[in-house]
């Protein structure tokens, strides 16, 4: 595991255990140049539920999940700085986006949809 959050979905619970779970996720990734796989064991407390997590209404100050890189497929901490007006956002008009300061120092622009309460 490199720390970091991406989409799945559980595949089935671990026989051994009621708090672990065997999660299929959406891509492979790679790590250092090596393709993981797809599956990996992963415990209750490291799971959100994305559908319900994106329909929390976020605010300045709450802490979030959210992709900071262009291709969006991983996810990792952040503070909402901002909540954008329509206007003021640079994404359809049924949106608004985030204004999200990173663990990492970088600051970006996502889709509320994608930032996820924690």
């Amino acid at each position: 595991a490199d720390g970091y959050y991406y989409l799945g979905h559980v595949a089935q619970e671990v026989k051994s255990s009621r708090e672990r779970f065997l999660i299929e996720f959406d891509k492979s990734r790679t790590l250092k140049g090596k393709v993981q796989l797809r599956m990996q064991e992963t415990p209750l407390y490291d799971i959100l539920h994305y559908e319900d997590a994106r329909q929390q209404p976020l605010a300045p100050g709450d802490r979030v999940l959210a992709p900071w890189e262009a291709k969006a497929e991983r996810f990792g901490p952040g503070t909402v700085l901002k909540i954008m007006e329509n206007k003021e956002a640079c994404l359809a008009p049924n949106r608004r986006g985030v204004i999200v300061n990173f663990w990492n120092g970088q600051t970006k622009e996502v889709s509320s949809d994608q930032a996820l309460r924690i």
